[in-house]
């Protein structure tokens, strides 16, 4: 769908001729608006996009939204096509590729969070306890064809927060089948949890592949409640906001 003055709404008008959006620098200024005046999809709380550099697919992290409401003012009832769940705690991937076309492309579900012990109708990639994961927010690949997934809080009871690393180049996936099932568990793999009550956000490598750079973002227990030291009643130094950078023992490049 175009945004652009002379587009249609739904209502059959003019974009332009609405308050707000006469001019192309309206417009932009007030995408999601313009957007939802002339009928695009609404999503559960789009947060990063990602490009794979062996297929040229893109893919959109969609957080979580447990407080969709419909028409009639009814919470977590109001589901469309692209937002399956009615009560989407856990998030869910999409991917899309582009057409011949700049206005035509194709997409589909990639991944959706859950936890292990969720019900069928709610675990639909059929996660396990080695990879179950919420809130799905951070997402990079790397140059060799490695999705690198972050997560935010949500309904991360079960795990920390963390990364998971996934290669969708290479999944042995059928066709009609979700990209990530039952089926092919064992490329999912979760790679690193945070401390308690952080966001696991932000990541760069080195063009070696051989460090990492992460950011855990407000651990819970940092700083202490009442006080203001560093340390805990034992001693131990408390967690604390902070980039983190992983690399191999012995050397040699992250991931493989």
């Amino acid at each position: 769908l175009p945004l652009t003055p002379d587009a249609t709404t739904k209502d059959g008008g003019r974009l332009g001729n609405i308050s707000g959006f006469a001019t192309q620098a309206e417009i932009i200024l007030n995408t999601p608006g313009a957007a939802d005046l002339v009928g695009a999809t609404p999503m559960d709380r789009p947060e990063w996009t990602a490009v794979d550099p062996e297929t040229g697919s893109v893919y959109v992290t969609l957080t979580n939204n447990t407080d969709r409401d419909n028409e009639d003012g009814d919470s977590d009832t109001d589901t469309n096509v692209a937002n399956p769940r009615e009560d989407n705690e856990y998030g869910h991937i999409i991917r899309w590729n582009e057409g011949a076309d700049p206005s035509q492309f194709t997409w589909e579900f990639f991944l959706f969070g859950s936890f292990a012990s969720e019900s069928a109708l709610v675990n639909l990639s059929g996660l396990n306890e080695a990879n179950e994961f919420g809130s799905p927010d951070g997402l990079a690949f790397d140059d060799r064809g490695l999705l690198w997934i972050q997560t935010d809080g949500g309904a991360n009871d079960n795990t920390n927060d963390q990364m998971l690393a996934i290669i969708p180049s290479e999944l042995n996936s059928t066709e009609d089948m979700l990209a990530v099932n039952a089926d092919n568990q064992d490329q999912l793999k979760r790679f690193f949890v945070g401390p308690n009550g952080c966001e696991v956000t932000g990541l760069a490598f080195t063009p070696d592949h051989q460090s990492f750079f992460l950011n855990m973002q407000h651990p819970s227990n940092w700083p202490a409640a009442g006080t203001i030291d560093a340390t805990d009643a034992s001693g131990a130094n408390r967690a604390r906001s902070s980039t983190v950078v992983i690399m191999k023992d012995g050397g040699g490049e992250v991931g493989v």
